[in-house]
């Protein structure tokens, strides 16, 4: 079939090529097998991004205890765990459209459990930063098998709604992260240790990483008793399993696309990790808060801004149609919206800087899941973990990366003065967000003259 017969194929019956090969292999999931998949998938990132974000709220006494600088602890929240964590990503990527999913998110959630467990049990900076580093490791796993099995479980008219639900998952993990965060901050100023069962008396940054670390060992062989849902014929022959080669031969035809969505969600990620990792410290010192008050105020806010934007954003986006380039229209204007909230840091009320702290986190959450399942809808079932996992790349790259190390440089080097990172928390905010409407509408004015893409 010729490509100008192929698009005019899609575009008559509304599918893509991960659909036809689905159809091919009989049908998706049962709705209840999905609906299970899904609900694993969930708690597994919930878990996955308390145990990622749980550093945060635990840098003062850690410091007191290891005599760490600031710079050390940076690295131990960004660059350890990012490390394994995007590198890894690509070729566990090509492993995932080879094997069982669902086992290797089961290895991975013991692997970054396990790493959390020790994270509290060491007593060196070195020993700390690999324990970081394995728990990037196992997290490397679940995002790219999610994606993948997430699409192979849910028919496209369901995608947005089950990707939104999958991805609030982040939310509540970050959110639940702060509380329990402040919760142990406020534990610490009263002096108290923790004896916790078969670890014995622990400092209490030093148990909250064990308490946090256990769930995931409950939930990881739930995960073996789950099939992987990838269609029959790739699962009996591996063999069609594309080359790398063909991989990008596939994705240049849709370049526009790819780059445009995958470069979009990474500006909002810069943002999000902006203001993630700055928040408490904005809180405290343009408003004076507690830590412990300003862990509460971000995890809650956080969790409703998360929701508003993954679900109601999923659920939009199916309801106008959910093609690729309504999806990515969406996206760009939601960034577009974005850039009204991001002047948050700005103000002088703490109360509406938190309500419009809420606007913008729904802002940079709602065009992740809109974006990410247009790229979903574009790639064949035997290419998505592949593709997902370069996504993850790129967009943790910039996110983790870039986004609290740019704002402290650019508070450091322009706005030395006590609340000047209030000034650098709304410049990387509102430019991420200007940059993201431009990348968006690229990637849905691309999708016209992609080979194959579906409009």
């Amino acid at each position: 079939m010729s490509t100008g017969a192929l698009k005019n194929t899609i575009k008559d019956t509304g599918k893509h090529p991960g659909d036809e090969q689905s159809a091919e292999s009989g049908s998706y999931p049962s709705p209840l097998f999905a609906w299970l998949m899904l609900a694993a998938l969930f708690v597994a990132y919930v878990i996955s991004f308390v145990d990622r974000m749980i550093i945060g709220l635990l840098v003062e006494p850690m410091k007191a205890d290891l005599q760490l600088t600031d710079t050390q602890i940076s690295l131990l929240h960004g660059a350890a765990f990012a490390i394994f964590y995007t590198i890894a990503g690509i070729p566990l990527g090509r492993l995932l459209d080879r094997v069982s999913r669902t086992r290797v998110v089961a290895a991975g959630i013991v692997v970054w459990s396990l790493m959390t467990i020790a994270c509290g049990l060491v007593s060196r900076y070195g020993h700390l930063f690999l324990t970081r580093v394995g728990v990037g490791a196992g997290e490397a796993t679940l995002s790219p098998a999610a994606y993948s099995l997430i699409s192979d479980s849910f028919p496209p008219r369901r995608l947005g709604l089950a990707m939104g639900i999958y991805s609030v998952a982040s939310t509540m993990g970050a959110g639940l992260a702060f509380l329990l965060g402040a919760a142990v901050v406020s534990l610490v100023s009263q002096g108290e240790e923790l004896v916790l069962p078969f670890f014995g008396s622990l400092r209490v940054w030093q148990a909250a990483f064990v308490i946090v670390g256990i769930p995931g060992l409950v939930i990881a062989p739930l995960f073996l008793l789950l099939r992987d849902p990838r269609p029959a014929a790739t699962v009996e022959q591996p063999t069609v399993v594309p080359s790398i080669s063909e991989v990008f031969r596939y994705c240049r035809g849709r370049a526009g696309l790819l780059l445009g969505a995958m470069f979009g969600v990474g500006c909002v990620n810069t943002c999000a990790y902006a203001t993630l990792s700055w928040m408490p410290a904005f809180l405290g010192r343009g408003h004076g808060m507690s830590l412990t008050d300003a862990g509460y105020a971000v995890g809650v806010t956080v969790m409703i801004g998360g929701m508003v934007g993954y679900l109601g954003g999923g659920r939009l986006c199916d309801k106008l149609g959910g093609g690729p380039r309504v999806r990515l229209y969406f996206a760009s204007v939601t960034a577009a919206t974005g850039i009204l909230f991001g002047v948050f840091p700005l103000l002088d009320n703490v109360t509406v800087a938190l309500v419009l702290f809420t606007g913008a986190f729904a802002a940079m959450t709602a065009p992740t899941g809109a974006a990410l399942t247009s790229l979903l809808q574009a790639m064949p079932s035997n290419m998505r973990a592949t593709v997902s996992a370069v996504y993850v790349f790129v967009v943790n790259i910039l996110g983790m990366t870039l986004g609290p190390t740019l704002t402290a440089v650019i508070g450091d080097s322009f706005f030395p003065q006590d609340d000047g990172i209030r000034y650098a928390i709304a410049i990387v905010t509102i430019g991420g967000f200007v940059g993201a409407t431009l990348l968006f509408l690229m990637a849905a004015r691309s999708i016209g003259r992609s080979s194959g893409t579906p409009v």
